[in-house]
Protein backbone atom coordinates (compact mmCIF):
# COMPACT_ATOMS: atom_id res chain seq x y z
CA UNK A 1 0.00 0.00 0.00
CA UNK A 2 1.09 3.57 -0.65
CA UNK A 3 2.16 5.40 2.50
CA UNK A 4 -0.88 7.05 4.05
CA UNK A 5 1.19 10.14 4.89
CA UNK A 6 0.69 11.51 1.38
CA UNK A 7 -1.86 14.09 2.52
CA UNK A 8 -2.03 17.66 1.31
CA UNK A 9 0.10 20.13 3.26
CA UNK A 10 -1.44 23.52 4.00
CA UNK A 11 0.08 26.81 5.22
CA UNK A 12 1.59 27.23 8.67
CA UNK A 13 1.14 29.47 11.65
CA UNK A 14 1.63 29.49 15.38
CA UNK A 15 1.20 31.19 18.67
CA UNK A 16 2.97 31.74 22.01
CA UNK A 17 1.76 30.86 25.51
CA UNK A 18 3.17 33.94 27.24
CA UNK A 19 6.12 36.22 27.45
CA UNK A 20 8.37 33.52 28.93
CA UNK A 21 6.46 30.50 27.65
CA UNK A 22 4.76 29.81 30.97
CA UNK A 23 2.95 32.89 32.32
CA UNK A 24 0.63 35.64 31.15
CA UNK A 25 1.27 39.36 31.58
CA UNK A 26 -1.38 41.13 33.64
CA UNK A 27 -3.94 43.05 31.63
CA UNK A 28 -5.27 46.52 32.26
CA UNK A 29 -6.37 47.02 35.87
CA UNK A 30 -4.60 43.79 36.81
CA UNK A 31 -6.80 41.51 34.73
CA UNK A 32 -5.71 37.85 34.53
CA UNK A 33 -7.23 34.60 33.28
CA UNK A 34 -9.69 32.88 35.62
CA UNK A 35 -8.02 31.32 38.65
CA UNK A 36 -5.04 33.71 38.57
CA UNK A 37 -4.11 37.01 40.18
CA UNK A 38 -1.72 39.78 39.16
CA UNK A 39 1.59 39.75 41.06
CA UNK A 40 4.25 42.29 40.02
CA UNK A 41 2.81 42.54 36.52
CA UNK A 42 2.59 38.77 35.97
CA UNK A 43 -0.43 36.47 36.31
CA UNK A 44 0.17 33.85 39.00
CA UNK A 45 -2.06 31.04 40.26
CA UNK A 46 -4.41 32.33 42.95
CA UNK A 47 -4.13 30.71 46.41
CA UNK A 48 -7.07 28.39 45.77
CA UNK A 49 -6.46 27.72 42.07
CA UNK A 50 -5.33 24.17 42.71
CA UNK A 51 -8.55 23.32 44.52
CA UNK A 52 -6.72 22.39 47.73
CA UNK A 53 -6.06 25.91 49.02
CA UNK A 54 -2.36 25.65 48.34
CA UNK A 55 -2.13 27.19 44.89
CA UNK A 56 0.68 26.39 42.48
CA UNK A 57 3.86 25.65 44.49
CA UNK A 58 6.03 27.00 41.69
CA UNK A 59 4.03 30.18 41.26
CA UNK A 60 3.50 29.47 37.53
CA UNK A 61 0.34 29.36 35.48
CA UNK A 62 -1.23 26.01 34.81
CA UNK A 63 -4.27 26.97 32.78
CA UNK A 64 -4.30 25.30 29.37
CA UNK A 65 -5.82 26.94 26.33
CA UNK A 66 -6.09 26.54 22.60
CA UNK A 67 -5.74 22.77 22.55
CA UNK A 68 -6.91 20.38 19.83
CA UNK A 69 -10.15 19.44 21.61
CA UNK A 70 -11.48 22.79 20.35
CA UNK A 71 -11.66 21.26 16.87
CA UNK A 72 -15.22 19.90 16.92
CA UNK A 73 -17.73 18.88 14.27
CA UNK A 74 -20.87 16.73 14.34
CA UNK A 75 -21.12 16.77 10.52
CA UNK A 76 -24.81 17.63 10.92
CA UNK A 77 -24.50 20.68 8.65
CA UNK A 78 -23.25 20.01 5.14
CA UNK A 79 -20.05 21.74 4.06
CA UNK A 80 -16.59 22.12 5.50
CA UNK A 81 -17.55 25.18 7.55
CA UNK A 82 -14.96 27.51 9.05
CA UNK A 83 -12.65 24.94 10.63
CA UNK A 84 -11.86 22.45 7.85
CA UNK A 85 -10.35 22.36 4.40
CA UNK A 86 -11.26 19.38 2.24
CA UNK A 87 -9.12 17.55 -0.29
CA UNK A 88 -9.88 14.74 -2.73
CA UNK A 89 -7.77 13.11 -5.43
CA UNK A 90 -9.32 11.93 -8.67
CA UNK A 91 -11.03 8.63 -7.90
CA UNK A 92 -12.14 9.66 -4.41
CA UNK A 93 -15.03 11.83 -3.23
CA UNK A 94 -15.88 13.38 0.12
CA UNK A 95 -19.13 14.86 1.42
CA UNK A 96 -21.17 15.31 4.59
CA UNK A 97 -24.33 13.25 4.48
CA UNK A 98 -26.78 12.06 7.15
CA UNK A 99 -24.73 13.61 9.96
CA UNK A 100 -21.54 11.85 8.88
CA UNK A 101 -18.44 12.61 6.85
CA UNK A 102 -18.43 10.13 3.96
CA UNK A 103 -15.43 9.20 1.80
CA UNK A 104 -16.00 7.05 -1.28
CA UNK A 105 -13.12 5.38 -3.11
CA UNK A 106 -13.54 4.02 -6.62
CA UNK A 107 -12.06 0.72 -7.73
CA UNK A 108 -8.69 0.89 -9.50
CA UNK A 109 -8.06 4.26 -7.83
CA UNK A 110 -4.98 5.15 -5.83
CA UNK A 111 -6.42 8.24 -4.24
CA UNK A 112 -6.97 10.01 -0.92
CA UNK A 113 -9.66 12.33 0.42
CA UNK A 114 -10.29 13.94 3.76
CA UNK A 115 -10.68 16.97 5.99
CA UNK A 116 -7.69 18.83 7.43
CA UNK A 117 -8.24 21.54 10.02
CA UNK A 118 -7.88 25.08 8.71
CA UNK A 119 -6.16 26.28 11.88
CA UNK A 120 -3.40 25.02 14.13
CA UNK A 121 -4.00 23.97 17.74
CA UNK A 122 -1.85 22.84 20.66
CA UNK A 123 -1.89 19.10 21.36
CA UNK A 124 -0.53 19.50 24.91
CA UNK A 125 -3.36 18.39 27.17
CA UNK A 126 -5.55 17.91 24.13
CA UNK A 127 -6.78 15.21 21.77
CA UNK A 128 -8.46 14.47 18.50
CA UNK A 129 -11.18 11.85 18.72
CA UNK A 130 -13.62 10.52 16.14
CA UNK A 131 -16.16 7.77 15.66
CA UNK A 132 -15.49 5.52 12.65
CA UNK A 133 -18.77 3.98 11.53
CA UNK A 134 -17.31 2.30 8.42
CA UNK A 135 -13.79 1.73 7.09
CA UNK A 136 -12.42 1.73 3.56
CA UNK A 137 -11.01 -1.38 1.97
CA UNK A 138 -7.62 0.36 2.03
CA UNK A 139 -6.59 3.05 4.57
CA UNK A 140 -8.89 4.85 7.02
CA UNK A 141 -6.99 7.52 8.94
CA UNK A 142 -7.13 9.73 12.03
CA UNK A 143 -4.10 12.03 11.97
CA UNK A 144 -2.23 14.75 13.84
CA UNK A 145 0.24 16.78 11.75
CA UNK A 146 2.49 19.58 13.02
CA UNK A 147 3.80 22.70 11.26
CA UNK A 148 6.98 20.85 10.22
CA UNK A 149 5.10 18.03 8.50
CA UNK A 150 5.69 15.47 11.26
CA UNK A 151 2.76 13.07 11.34
CA UNK A 152 1.10 10.67 13.79
CA UNK A 153 -1.69 8.43 12.51
CA UNK A 154 -4.17 5.89 13.82
CA UNK A 155 -4.84 3.78 10.73
CA UNK A 156 -7.09 0.91 9.77
CA UNK A 157 -5.43 -1.09 7.00
CA UNK A 158 -6.24 -4.60 5.77
CA UNK A 159 -8.06 -5.63 8.93
CA UNK A 160 -5.48 -4.18 11.34
CA UNK A 161 -5.43 -1.07 13.52
CA UNK A 162 -2.01 0.59 13.57
CA UNK A 163 -0.14 3.37 15.39
CA UNK A 164 2.14 5.04 12.87
CA UNK A 165 4.45 8.06 12.57
CA UNK A 166 5.94 9.63 9.45
CA UNK A 167 8.53 12.23 8.46
CA UNK A 168 10.65 12.12 11.61
CA UNK A 169 13.52 10.07 13.08
CA UNK A 170 12.26 6.70 14.28
CA UNK A 171 9.19 6.92 12.07
CA UNK A 172 7.32 3.73 11.25
CA UNK A 173 4.59 1.40 12.46
CA UNK A 174 4.94 1.25 16.25
CA UNK A 175 2.02 -1.04 17.07
CA UNK A 176 -0.39 -3.19 15.08
CA UNK A 177 -3.10 -5.70 15.94
CA UNK A 178 -6.36 -7.07 14.57
CA UNK A 179 -9.06 -4.43 14.41
CA UNK A 180 -12.40 -5.06 16.11
CA UNK A 181 -15.35 -3.43 14.38
CA UNK A 182 -16.86 -2.60 17.78
CA UNK A 183 -13.86 -0.36 18.49
CA UNK A 184 -15.39 2.50 16.52
CA UNK A 185 -13.98 5.30 18.69
CA UNK A 186 -10.42 6.37 17.86
CA UNK A 187 -8.28 8.92 19.68
CA UNK A 188 -4.78 10.44 19.52
CA UNK A 189 -3.85 12.55 22.52
CA UNK A 190 -1.02 13.97 24.58
CA UNK A 191 -0.62 12.78 28.15
CA UNK A 192 2.13 13.97 30.51
CA UNK A 193 4.69 14.28 27.74
CA UNK A 194 3.62 11.14 25.86
CA UNK A 195 1.85 10.69 22.56
CA UNK A 196 -0.95 8.13 22.97
CA UNK A 197 -2.96 6.14 20.40
CA UNK A 198 -6.24 4.61 21.73
CA UNK A 199 -9.46 2.89 20.66
CA UNK A 200 -12.73 2.29 22.50
CA UNK A 201 -16.09 0.57 22.12
CA UNK A 202 -18.01 3.10 24.22
CA UNK A 203 -15.89 6.29 24.74
CA UNK A 204 -15.80 5.43 28.45
CA UNK A 205 -13.08 2.78 28.59
CA UNK A 206 -10.11 3.19 26.26
CA UNK A 207 -7.66 0.54 25.07
CA UNK A 208 -4.13 1.85 24.60
CA UNK A 209 -2.62 0.73 21.32
CA UNK A 210 0.69 2.55 21.73
CA UNK A 211 2.38 5.20 23.88
CA UNK A 212 5.75 6.90 23.44
CA UNK A 213 7.48 10.14 24.51
CA UNK A 214 6.50 13.02 22.24
CA UNK A 215 8.63 12.47 19.14
CA UNK A 216 8.37 16.06 17.91
CA UNK A 217 6.89 19.48 18.72
CA UNK A 218 3.11 19.29 19.16
CA UNK A 219 2.48 22.96 19.98
CA UNK A 220 1.18 23.69 16.48
CA UNK A 221 -0.80 20.81 15.00
CA UNK A 222 -3.66 20.22 12.62
CA UNK A 223 -6.21 17.44 12.92
CA UNK A 224 -7.07 15.23 9.95
CA UNK A 225 -9.74 12.63 9.18
CA UNK A 226 -9.08 10.93 5.86
CA UNK A 227 -8.91 7.78 3.83
CA UNK A 228 -7.63 6.32 0.61
CA UNK A 229 -5.03 4.14 -1.04
CA UNK A 230 -5.05 1.60 -3.84
CA UNK A 231 -8.62 0.30 -4.05
CA UNK A 232 -9.34 -3.24 -5.24
CA UNK A 233 -13.08 -2.52 -5.25
CA UNK A 234 -15.25 0.49 -4.41
CA UNK A 235 -15.46 1.14 -0.68
CA UNK A 236 -16.61 3.76 1.79
CA UNK A 237 -15.46 5.30 5.07
CA UNK A 238 -17.85 7.09 7.43
CA UNK A 239 -16.76 9.36 10.28
CA UNK A 240 -19.36 10.39 12.85
CA UNK A 241 -18.37 13.38 15.03
CA UNK A 242 -14.95 14.83 15.85
CA UNK A 243 -14.26 15.66 19.50
CA UNK A 244 -17.91 15.45 20.59
CA UNK A 245 -18.88 17.19 23.81
CA UNK A 246 -17.77 20.38 25.48
CA UNK A 247 -14.25 21.64 24.78
CA UNK A 248 -11.70 20.83 27.46
CA UNK A 249 -10.04 24.24 27.29
CA UNK A 250 -10.81 27.81 26.24
CA UNK A 251 -9.32 29.63 23.30
CA UNK A 252 -6.18 31.50 24.29
CA UNK A 253 -6.51 35.23 25.03
CA UNK A 254 -5.46 37.31 22.03
CA UNK A 255 -2.90 39.12 24.18
CA UNK A 256 -0.83 35.93 24.05
CA UNK A 257 -0.23 36.27 20.33
CA UNK A 258 3.21 37.85 20.63
CA UNK A 259 5.82 38.43 17.96
CA UNK A 260 8.75 40.86 17.97
CA UNK A 261 9.74 39.86 14.40
CA UNK A 262 13.28 39.18 15.57
CA UNK A 263 13.60 35.78 13.92
CA UNK A 264 12.59 34.76 10.40
CA UNK A 265 10.54 33.12 8.96
CA UNK A 266 7.03 34.37 9.66
CA UNK A 267 5.88 30.78 10.07
CA UNK A 268 4.72 29.11 12.16
CA UNK A 269 3.00 32.15 13.69
CA UNK A 270 1.66 33.60 10.46
CA UNK A 271 0.70 32.78 6.91
CA UNK A 272 1.83 35.65 4.64
CA UNK A 273 0.03 36.75 1.50
CA UNK A 274 1.16 39.12 -1.23
CA UNK A 275 0.28 40.47 -4.65
CA UNK A 276 2.74 41.27 -7.44
CA UNK A 277 4.60 44.44 -6.54
CA UNK A 278 4.74 43.81 -2.79
CA UNK A 279 6.88 41.58 -0.56
CA UNK A 280 6.58 40.82 3.14
CA UNK A 281 9.42 39.74 5.45
CA UNK A 282 10.94 40.00 8.91
CA UNK A 283 13.82 42.46 8.79
CA UNK A 284 15.83 43.72 11.75
CA UNK A 285 13.08 43.17 14.29
CA UNK A 286 10.38 44.68 12.07
CA UNK A 287 7.67 43.31 9.88
CA UNK A 288 8.56 44.93 6.55
CA UNK A 289 6.11 45.35 3.66
CA UNK A 290 7.99 46.65 0.61
CA UNK A 291 6.21 48.03 -2.46
CA UNK A 292 7.90 48.12 -5.86
CA UNK A 293 4.80 48.67 -7.99
CA UNK A 294 3.21 52.08 -7.51
CA UNK A 295 0.07 51.78 -9.60
CA UNK A 296 -3.29 50.10 -9.11
CA UNK A 297 -4.27 47.83 -6.23
CA UNK A 298 -1.28 46.19 -4.55
CA UNK A 299 -1.67 44.63 -1.10
CA UNK A 300 0.23 42.22 1.12
CA UNK A 301 0.06 41.11 4.72
CA UNK A 302 -0.34 38.08 6.95
CA UNK A 303 -3.00 36.03 8.71
CA UNK A 304 -2.79 34.11 11.97
CA UNK A 305 -3.83 30.50 11.67
CA UNK A 306 -4.38 29.91 15.33
CA UNK A 307 -7.67 31.46 16.40
CA UNK A 308 -8.04 33.54 19.54
CA UNK A 309 -10.29 34.83 22.28
CA UNK A 310 -11.01 38.56 21.81
CA UNK A 311 -13.89 38.63 24.30
CA UNK A 312 -11.62 38.78 27.37
CA UNK A 313 -8.26 40.34 28.19
CA UNK A 314 -6.09 42.94 26.53
CA UNK A 315 -6.59 41.97 22.91
CA UNK A 316 -4.04 43.09 20.34
CA UNK A 317 -1.58 46.01 20.48
CA UNK A 318 0.44 47.41 17.56
CA UNK A 319 2.89 50.30 17.25
CA UNK A 320 1.87 52.54 14.33
CA UNK A 321 5.01 54.70 14.19
CA UNK A 322 6.29 53.04 11.00
CA UNK A 323 2.99 53.28 9.10
CA UNK A 324 2.78 55.87 6.29
CA UNK A 325 0.22 58.67 6.04
CA UNK A 326 0.14 59.18 2.28
CA UNK A 327 -2.74 59.46 -0.20
CA UNK A 328 -4.16 56.23 -1.60
CA UNK A 329 -2.41 54.04 0.98
CA UNK A 330 -4.17 52.06 3.71
CA UNK A 331 -2.92 49.96 6.64
CA UNK A 332 -5.24 47.72 8.62
CA UNK A 333 -5.49 45.41 11.63
CA UNK A 334 -8.52 43.12 11.36
CA UNK A 335 -9.99 40.62 13.81
CA UNK A 336 -12.28 38.41 11.77
CA UNK A 337 -14.84 35.69 12.37
CA UNK A 338 -13.41 32.37 11.14
CA UNK A 339 -14.82 31.08 7.89
CA UNK A 340 -15.96 34.47 6.60
CA UNK A 341 -12.86 35.14 4.51
CA UNK A 342 -12.21 38.18 6.71
CA UNK A 343 -15.48 39.78 5.60
CA UNK A 344 -17.11 39.87 9.06
CA UNK A 345 -14.75 41.67 11.39
CA UNK A 346 -13.73 44.57 13.59
CA UNK A 347 -10.95 46.69 12.18
CA UNK A 348 -8.60 49.58 12.86
CA UNK A 349 -7.53 51.33 9.65
CA UNK A 350 -5.18 54.16 8.68
CA UNK A 351 -6.07 55.61 5.26
CA UNK A 352 -3.78 58.57 4.46
CA UNK A 353 -4.20 60.59 7.70
CA UNK A 354 -7.71 59.30 8.42
CA UNK A 355 -7.71 57.04 11.44
CA UNK A 356 -10.82 54.84 11.54
CA UNK A 357 -12.47 52.15 13.64
CA UNK A 358 -14.92 49.96 11.77
CA UNK A 359 -17.43 47.15 12.20
CA UNK A 360 -18.04 44.98 9.13
CA UNK A 361 -20.69 42.35 8.46
CA UNK A 362 -20.25 40.45 5.18
CA UNK A 363 -17.79 43.13 4.02
CA UNK A 364 -20.29 45.94 4.60
CA UNK A 365 -19.46 48.68 7.10
CA UNK A 366 -22.36 48.74 9.54
CA UNK A 367 -20.84 51.34 11.87
CA UNK A 368 -17.59 53.30 12.23
CA UNK A 369 -15.80 56.18 13.89
CA UNK A 370 -12.99 58.30 12.46
CA UNK A 371 -10.49 60.96 13.49
CA UNK A 372 -7.31 62.54 12.15
CA UNK A 373 -4.23 60.64 13.23
CA UNK A 374 -2.12 62.26 15.94
CA UNK A 375 1.30 60.59 15.67
CA UNK A 376 1.99 61.06 19.38
CA UNK A 377 -1.35 60.45 21.07
CA UNK A 378 -2.37 57.64 18.71
CA UNK A 379 0.98 55.85 18.41
CA UNK A 380 -0.20 52.57 19.95
CA UNK A 381 -3.46 50.95 18.86
CA UNK A 382 -5.36 48.40 20.91
CA UNK A 383 -8.46 46.38 20.10
CA UNK A 384 -9.92 44.31 22.90
CA UNK A 385 -13.27 42.91 23.92
CA UNK A 386 -15.59 42.59 26.87
CA UNK A 387 -18.03 39.80 26.10
CA UNK A 388 -19.88 41.02 22.97
CA UNK A 389 -18.42 44.55 23.05
CA UNK A 390 -15.46 45.55 20.87
CA UNK A 391 -13.34 48.36 22.36
CA UNK A 392 -10.87 50.52 20.43
CA UNK A 393 -8.16 52.41 22.35
CA UNK A 394 -4.98 54.43 21.75
CA UNK A 395 -1.97 55.32 23.84
CA UNK A 396 1.19 57.43 23.50
CA UNK A 397 3.26 55.04 25.64
CA UNK A 398 1.35 51.73 26.20
CA UNK A 399 0.84 52.78 29.83
CA UNK A 400 -2.16 55.12 29.71
CA UNK A 401 -4.95 54.12 27.33
CA UNK A 402 -7.77 56.32 26.02
CA UNK A 403 -10.94 54.71 24.80
CA UNK A 404 -11.90 56.00 21.35
CA UNK A 405 -14.93 53.86 20.54
CA UNK A 406 -16.88 50.85 21.71
CA UNK A 407 -19.62 48.93 19.97
CA UNK A 408 -21.63 45.77 20.54
CA UNK A 409 -20.82 43.35 17.73
CA UNK A 410 -23.63 41.31 16.13
CA UNK A 411 -21.31 38.30 16.12
CA UNK A 412 -19.21 36.40 18.65
CA UNK A 413 -15.79 37.84 19.50
CA UNK A 414 -14.43 34.37 20.24
CA UNK A 415 -12.79 32.90 18.31
CA UNK A 416 -11.22 35.34 15.85
CA UNK A 417 -8.37 35.23 13.37
CA UNK A 418 -5.92 38.13 12.97
CA UNK A 419 -5.24 39.79 9.64
CA UNK A 420 -2.62 42.54 9.34
CA UNK A 421 -1.72 44.17 6.06
CA UNK A 422 -1.35 47.25 3.92
CA UNK A 423 -1.46 48.40 0.34
CA UNK A 424 -2.31 51.11 -2.17
CA UNK A 425 -5.44 51.47 -4.27
CA UNK A 426 -4.11 54.18 -6.61
CA UNK A 427 -0.75 55.62 -7.66
CA UNK A 428 1.99 56.11 -5.06
CA UNK A 429 5.72 56.80 -5.22
CA UNK A 430 7.85 53.66 -4.90
CA UNK A 431 9.87 52.03 -3.55
CA UNK A 432 8.07 52.28 -0.22
CA UNK A 433 8.63 50.16 2.89
CA UNK A 434 6.11 49.95 5.71
CA UNK A 435 7.44 48.71 9.06
CA UNK A 436 5.69 47.25 12.09
CA UNK A 437 7.96 46.58 15.09
CA UNK A 438 5.89 43.94 16.83
CA UNK A 439 2.55 42.45 17.82
CA UNK A 440 1.84 42.64 21.56
CA UNK A 441 5.59 43.17 21.92
CA UNK A 442 7.54 45.55 24.16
Amino acid sequence: MRAAALLVLLGACSFDFGFDGTRYRCGADGRCPPGQVCVAGVCEASPDASGDGGGDPDGGMTIACGDLTLLQDTFDTAGTGPYWNSFADSGATIAESGGQLVIDLNSNADAYAGYMSTYFYDLHGGAIETSVAEVLGSNTILEVRNHLGNVAQLVHQEGEIQAVTYNAPGAGTHASRAWLAAEQYWRIREDAGDLVWEVSTDRASWSELHREPLPWDVSHVRGVVAGGGAAVSPSRARFDDVNPGAPASPYCPLAQLQDDFATAPLGPRWEPYSEAGCTISETGGDLALTYTSGTGNVFCGMTSLHVWDLATGDGIVVDSMGLPTIPSFVTYVQLAVPGTGGLTRVETTLDDTSFEFRLYVNDTITDSRSMTLDRTMHRYWRMRGESQTAIFETSPDRAAWTERWRIDAPFALTPVEVNIGAGHYDTITVPLTVTLPGINAD
